[in-house]
């Protein structure tokens, strides 16, 4: 993957400084919504000149938004639109939806569905069932597939999976996030056997997860179906007695629409 994306680089096609400009346009992640030109300097290595150039561009195009008394820049309204348009576009959100409505209803618990983008997982629909926090309401987040994406990856070959990992940063989110890359290939083969992936407070203290790979008629991952849960009322077994099926159930029916 690593490889292929440099070759692509290498394309006289490529053009290098729209790369540079998007650095800083994806500097601004959930841990720095909101950045001074030191602070775009440090996250994306490009010199001071250059920072500023696409801090202008950015500014004069509608993409960020300068506070004049901090002189700090944030993500404007106008970054939305390009994310409304790829959901509206994108046929697994559609397809997806009423499965995962449906699911929510006969479960009582909070549904998304994620797909993998390079070592994350994108979260495409979340719809919580609780009152939660904002960013657990969001679209959009990415969680780390080593962690969050193990339906996912069990579908991908070893040697693909191992390139994830190792391009991966694994770090504890939680004290019980596995971070082992013996240990999370045990996991994902676990996965393989019984076809969903039970998460324990790996991504937050209190919740439990189970999920579940979405196929395409071709058997190609398109996305992961997932059901958090609150680990006090729904322990491991319950969870694969009650739980487990509903999720499957739910990423076949998608699957099967695509």
């Amino acid at each position: 993957m690593a490889e292929k994306s440099k070759s692509k680089r290498d394309n006289p096609l490529f053009v290098g400084s729209v790369e540079r400009g998007m650095q800083v346009l994806e500097a601004f992640d959930e841990g720095h919504l909101q950045l001074g030109l030191n602070d775009l300097v440090e996250r994306t290595g490009l010199n001071r000149s250059a920072v500023q150039r696409f801090l202008h561009t950015w500014e004069t195009l509608g993409y960020l938004y300068k506070d004049g008394t901090t002189k700090r820049y944030q993500l404007s309204p106008k970054v939305m639109g390009l994310g409304y348009n790829f959901l509206r576009g994108e046929r697994l959100v559609e397809v997806a939806t009423p499965f995962l409505l449906d699911a929510r209803e006969r479960t009582g618990n909070s549904v998304y569905l994620g797909t993998l983008f390079d070592t994350s997982i994108i979260y495409l629909i979340r719809l919580p069932q609780r009152l939660l926090l904002l960013e657990g309401t969001l679209p959009g987040r990415r969680v780390p597939a080593f962690c969050g994406g193990r339906a996912f990856l069990s579908c991908l070959s070893d040697p693909e999976i191992l390139e994830i990992l190792h391009r991966s940063q694994r770090t504890l989110i939680t004290p019980h996030t596995i971070t082992d890359v013996d240990a999370i290939m045990r996991e994902v083969a676990l996965v393989r056997e019984r076809g969903y992936c039970i998460s324990q407070q790996e991504q937050l203290v209190g919740e439990i997860a189970v999920s579940a790979p979405v196929l395409d008629r071709k058997g190609t991952p398109r996305a992961a179906v997932y059901i958090s849960a609150r680990i006090t009322e729904w322990p491991a077994e319950k969870v694969a007695a009650e739980l487990a099926p509903v999720v499957l159930e739910t990423a076949g029916m998608i699957g099967g629409q695509l």
